[in-house]
């Protein structure tokens, strides 16, 4: 068995034995050649020419996609406890392009029945904890991502359910290993992403940059998945400082997904980062209006605020709390994500302060620590915000936001 060092270095460092390029560069060849399968076979059979364009010119979402290929087969199967929790998975994915949190109790009810048809099925625990990921119920989902990956260990999603649930918990040694064996069975989008955010958890954003990279490299031309990951490229550039770099990642992933909301939003932290408010505001609006959630909202009523407009502001605060209860209500735990808001926009300091401890009893992630601290900090306990902001650091995590809050911490301290 490695020791632990040896096992966050073999993943979180750009050296390690994670990422050889011959491999990520074997894997994207092999992926091109998936993606263009359709064109190939309308070359040997001219009948298929039709169905071809058709699905070339689709333009339904990824969610859209799913959800009516996963109706088709629970048709013919509706008892089938795969395609219930492939219809269950598809519902999580429409989520994705809507942010409308009714679907997760659509996705609750299938798997219900999938469990209790195949408690064990690999499909079915795999989609299970992805509901509860998505929840945020990081107990639950590691128990499934547990089950799944004894149930099916050649199985790459298995081990993403349990990478998830262990980075969630704040249990990063399990997470490096989960993720390590995760990378070593399809080194791709999904695996890549996930070694990605382990490395910028440890400080190494070189390295996050060049994982994100691949996973880049290794997904679709176009589509949400690579829009994301896109974008999240220019948010770790935003981290190293390069805003021009950022915004180009920024634009690219509205070109994968035209007006992709992500990249839209992240033009719009650029702009506000230069202080170009008013564009930064139409950035924003227009993805809180393609997908409304918490954090495009924020991000809009912060530039208001900034720009005098303190009405407009509290309208989009407003909105935040009703999206929260919103997600509450379908079964999502954002009590530490409200707590946050609370905090950053001193509302309820005492309440956020309740929310973060109770947050952190369950999961002493290195994000969640952070926000405790600065709950700390804000009710006034100074000592107890130095200790927990030290120790949200102390993988090496350069989050700007969460270095700033240090840093105020730090001075607080000091004085």
């Amino acid at each position: 068995m490695r020791r632990t060092s040896e096992a966050t270095a073999s993943l979180v460092t750009s050296g390690g034995r994670v990422l050889p390029r011959g491999r990520a560069a074997l894997l994207f060849i092999a992926i091109l050649g998936a993606a263009s399968s359709v064109l190939l076979a309308t070359r040997t059979d001219p009948l298929e020419l039709p169905a071809a364009i058709e699905r070339l010119v689709d333009q339904r979402t990824d969610g859209e996609r799913a959800i009516a290929a996963a109706q088709s087969r629970l048709a013919t199967s509706p008892n089938d406890p795969r395609a219930l929790a492939g219809l269950a998975s598809a519902y999580l994915i429409r989520v994705r392009d809507t942010a409308d949190p009714t679907y997760y109790a659509k996705a609750d009810a299938l798997l219900a029945r999938a469990v209790a048809l195949a408690p064990d099925e690999p499909d079915v625990l795999v989609a299970a904890g992805s509901l509860a990921l998505s929840r945020h119920e990081f107990i639950a989902a590691l128990e499934y991502g547990r089950r799944a990956t004894a149930a099916a260990p050649f199985r790459p999603a298995a081990f993403g359910v349990l990478t998830d649930a262990l980075v969630e918990l704040g249990r990063y040694d399990e997470a490096v290993a989960a993720a390590q064996r995760m990378v070593d069975l399809r080194p791709d989008l999904a695996s890549l992403s996930r070694v990605s955010y382990l490395r910028e958890l440890h400080g190494d954003l070189p390295g996050a940059l060049d994982a994100m990279r691949r996973a880049l490299e290794a997904g679709a031309p176009r589509g949400e998945a690579s829009a994301f990951v896109e974008a999240h490229i220019g948010d770790l550039l935003v981290a190293t400082g390069d805003l021009d770099a950022a915004d180009r990642a920024y634009e690219s992933a509205t070109r994968r997904v035209d007006g992709y909301p992500y990249g839209l939003a992240g033009r719009g932290r650029v702009r506000a980062a230069r202080g170009e408010l008013a564009a930064a505001a139409s950035l924003y609006e227009a993805a809180a209006q393609r997908l409304p959630v918490p954090d495009f909202v924020i991000g809009l009523g912060d530039v208001y605020a900034r720009m005098g407009e303190t009405a407009k502001a509290e309208q989009q605060y407003a909105l935040v709390d009703a999206m929260a209860r919103l997600l509450g209500a379908n079964g999502v735990r954002v009590d530490a994500d409200l707590a946050l808001f609370d905090l950053d926009h001193d509302r309820d300091i005492a309440r956020a302060l309740g929310a973060a401890r109770a947050e952190y009893a369950i999961r002493p992630s290195a994000p969640v620590a952070m926000i405790l601290a600065w709950a700390e900090y804000k009710n006034g306990d100074v000592a107890s915000a130095q200790r927990h902001s030290a120790e949200a650091l102390r993988l090496g995590w350069r989050d700007p936001l969460a270095l700033h809050r240090a840093g105020v911490i730090a001075a607080a301290a000091a004085r």
